[in-house]
């Protein structure tokens, strides 16, 4: 069971670090700032929490790939697309189109089959 618990905190992690760097990036910037000086820092806050968000995903990652062949762990990360689909329309107001909710079925009927298969 811990296996699953380090496998989804690997894909909400990544998915929350994609979200905290794309609102971090969108900030209104006071002229002349650069990310690494003190108020760079201050104010990209949202990038560098984005980057440790990934990096504590990459580790839940390795533990997962300690348990779950590779052939099947990986798929299971194309969910965070889907995740950052849907939390980019409620964060950021990006367009759901059709198409896009038909990638995500496709995306979510493939991890389904891999997953089964595993």
């Amino acid at each position: 069971m811990i296996k699953y618990i380090w496998l989804i905190a690997s894909v909400l992690l990544g998915a929350a670090g994609q979200v905290l760097m794309k609102w971090g990036v969108s900030a209104v910037l006071p002229a002349g700032s650069a990310l690494w000086t003190w108020t760079g820092f201050k104010t990209y806050w949202p990038v560098v929490a984005g980057i440790g968000s990934y990096g504590l995903s990459s580790i839940f990652w390795l533990l997962a790939l300690k348990r779950f062949p590779l052939s099947t762990a990986y798929p299971m990360v194309s969910l965070s697309y889907i995740l950052v689909m849907v939390l980019s329309f409620f964060l950021f107001q990006e367009t759901l189109s059709i198409q896009k909710w038909c990638g995500a079925v496709l995306i979510s009927a493939g991890v389904l089959v891999i997953a089964r298969a595993g």
